[in-house]
């Protein structure tokens, strides 16, 4: 039986458009990557050297596209680096709907910078990250971003921006938001004279200090069983409380994100590793004593 030669002539074609369609997007994703590159290198280029400029210092940072997650800031060779994943700068703008959101990410990476953390490269803590946070909202309102447009990025796809040693979103909106309000609050208000700043009064009543090791930052516990941070103008921010212990081994417990630290009788908190070991990590004072009540 002889196959007419229209069918002959649509098969051609069929085979034709399905060897097509592979090479066709196989050009398309090569090419893609190299848009998105292009506008993110551009995008973080420029965000880092508008912001530098707002912080009237002159620019030594080295912008740089890295396999990182998101972005991150580091030293090596005695040299600043900001590194930056292209495709997340790319997706946070088209997620965000805003050029703030790329830029609140690597204000938060300049923050880290200009306050020394990164000049301790294996330490992270939950008071470094509210600073860089904070830092972040305060320069963001400078160079004229809203509020909202300052908190986009954790808005948009703030679970990509948290890694287990991050505080809690809320917490980190905070920071950013009171970075926002004391830049807000600073605006045409004189350093000194009958119109500065006045100081708030704290009216929080303060239980316990508490201090981990490698970390330069003191965090407190009110009688809220609230465990606060305190930022560089004196504003709580909460990032976990304190809960009863369901071991006699403590007297109580330190609830941060997804940590939980033990607290015993003399003030030493433990935690626990994946294999079942405990080891100190840190030391609680009561205010105005060297232990932890132990009746507590």
């Amino acid at each position: 039986m002889t196959m007419p030669s229209s069918r002959i002539a649509a098969l051609i074609v069929l085979v034709v458009l399905f060897w097509k369609l592979p090479h066709a997007q196989a050009q398309q994703d090569s090419v893609f990557p190299q848009v998105y590159m292009f506008e993110a290198d551009r995008i973080a280029k420029q965000a880092v050297g508008k912001i530098v400029r707002y912080t009237g210092l002159m620019p030594n940072f080295t912008v740089i596209s890295r396999d990182v997650k998101t972005a991150t800031a580091y030293i090596k060779g005695g040299n600043r680096y900001i590194a930056y994943n292209p495709e997340f700068i790319f997706r946070l703008g088209n997620q965000s709907q805003t050029d703030w959101a790329a830029v609140s990410v690597l204000a938060h990476e300049i923050g880290h910078h200009l306050a020394g953390h990164t000049l301790r490269p294996r330490s992270t803590s939950p008071g470094d990250e509210l600073a860089a946070d904070h830092f972040s909202g305060f320069i963001l309102y400078q160079m004229g971003a809203s509020l909202v447009e300052t908190q986009a990025a954790l808005t948009a796809i703030g679970g990509e921006l948290d890694t287990l040693r991050h505080p809690p979103p809320t917490a980190r909106l905070s920071a950013i938001s009171n970075g926002w309000r004391e830049a807000q609050t600073l605006d045409n208000l004189p350093a000194y004279g009958p119109d500065s700043d006045p100081v708030d009064k704290d009216t929080v009543t303060v239980v316990y200090q508490c201090q981990f090791r490698n970390d330069e930052n003191l965090y407190f516990i009110n009688d809220k069983d609230e465990i606060l941070w305190y930022d560089n103008s004196g504003k709580a921010i909460v990032i976990g409380t304190k809960q009863p212990s369901k071991s006699r081994s403590y007297a109580w417990m330190y609830h941060y994100n997804y940590f939980v630290f033990g607290v015993d009788g003399n003030g030493t908190i433990w935690e626990q590793t994946t294999f079942g070991s405990v080891h100190p990590v840190g030391k609680v004072t009561l205010i105005g004593s060297e232990v932890v009540d132990k009746n507590q």
